[in-house]
């Protein structure tokens, strides 16, 4: 199974990235190999829509489990449509330990977006 995690910069050390649809890039966790490989967001400077797109980027990579801090509507949406299941991190600060907290089974569930907007998270 391939896990998916927002990340800043590349490798399971790598912080992760508190945007989903705007990271930086995503580490590709592989749990049947034990490894992982980072891949760049193409989708982060679009100007709307960047959760579907980004999606779509990690459907092309064959991820089942997406793992972030937060979904817009659109992502979720983009998420079901492909069939990937995602997972609500909190207080993690790396990729690692972010794919420790899923493999034991801490993390929440998304069911919903969580975000009201249906432009996606916005931060100040």
């Amino acid at each position: 199974m391939k896990i998916a995690v927002c990340a800043k910069n590349e490798g399971l050390k790598s912080e992760v990235d508190n945007r989903f649809g705007r990271a930086e890039n995503y580490v590709i966790y592989d749990t049947e190999e034990g490894n992982a490989v980072t891949i760049e967001n193409s989708a982060k400077n679009e100007p709307s829509g960047a959760g579907g797109s980004a999606t779509r980027l990690l459907s092309e990579n064959k991820v089942e489990v997406v793992l972030a801090p937060e979904l817009g509507p659109k992502a979720v949406d983009a998420i079901r449509a492909f069939g990937i299941e995602a997972y609500r991190f909190n207080d993690v600060k790396t990729v690692e330990d972010a794919i420790n907290k899923y493999k034991d089974g801490s993390l929440e569930k998304f069911i919903t977006s969580t975000t009201n907007s249906k432009h996606g998270l916005h931060r100040a």
